[in-house]
């Protein structure tokens, strides 16, 4: 099965690389309906909450631009497929000329580095914006299994194989000419999804604001433990879903689902894809 996904915005090509996929416990999920959880508990297949983790590729001009890096090995046998994906798009570590990080959870940095700690990327620029770098690196963390001790040092360890590529983006600032950051403050507090415009077309990337496709299109209200700022996430994913929808932008995520590009359509509180 392939790996990558492929569309255009404008003369700009944009490739989705699955890196992995899993089902999330619903342990992991709060404020689900009673529906909900009927719908979880009843389903053999564990279809409400299986995600996908991806990462994405942007290629313009001479820029190979990667969002993101997967899980590498730490999420086990499902996952860590990013370099595979990157090979069946034609492209090697070495060819890749810029990295940006939507947020330093595991499974979007595990990928970034070697067993040894060193970069995967040695040739990119390594970007990420300043409110999420200021978070990972200027406070203690406890011992907390989630967003905690490991999850920082993790974070700070990826920073310091790319210090010398490192970029902190300030507020507005383009990634790359034509990829520009969106904020979406929440699941972490630097947290940010992007836009890619070319001419008169456009995609939205929506970050992490949602994990579980099938369950949270159809209830917005439902979130995740990985949630640094709960209300906040929440805010920021009925923004962005609203924004998708009300613009009628073409849009992606860090867990979308098959198909990785969709349009999506607000009915009452809920959101639908479509083609």
């Amino acid at each position: 099965m392939s790996r990558i996904s492929k569309t255009t915005v404008g003369t700009i090509n944009v490739t989705t690389l699955r890196d992995g996929e899993r089902t999330l416990p619903f342990e992991a999920l709060k404020n689900l309906s009673d529906e909900d959880f009927d719908n979880i508990k009843s389903d053999e297949n564990q279809s409400f909450t299986f995600t996908n983790f991806n990462a994405c590729v942007i290629q313009s001009q001479k820029k190979n631009l990667l969002v993101d890096a997967g899980c590498g090995t730490l999420f086990g046998p499902t996952c860590g497929f990013i370099l595979d994906a990157l090979n069946e798009l034609g492209l090697a570590p070495d060819d890749i000329t810029d990295v940006f990080i939507t947020h330093l959870h595991p499974d979007h940095i595990g990928g970034c580095i070697n067993q040894d700690g060193s970069a995967v990327f040695r040739n990119a620029n390594f970007k990420i914006v300043e409110e999420e770098y200021n978070f990972w690196t200027a406070k203690e963390f406890g011992s907390d299994e989630i967003n905690g001790r490991d999850w920082s040092s993790l974070a700070k360890n990826v920073l310091s194989a790319y210090d010398a590529q490192l970029e902190v983006l300030k507020s507005g600032k383009d990634i790359i000419s034509g990829v520009s950051t969106v904020a979406l403050p929440g699941h972490t507090p630097g947290h940010a999804g992007f836009r890619v415009d070319d001419g008169n077309e456009s995609m939205f990337h929506m970050g992490d604001i949602i994990h579980v496709p099938n369950l949270q299109l159809k209830n917005p209200n439902i979130c995740t433990l990985f949630d640094v700022d709960p209300e906040r996430a929440l805010n920021s994913r009925k923004y962005a879903l609203d924004l998708a929808s009300s613009d009628n932008l073409l849009c992606t995520s860090g867990h979308m689902l098959e198909p990785k590009y969709v349009y999506l359509e607000k009915r009452g509180s809920s959101y639908f894809t479509t083609s």
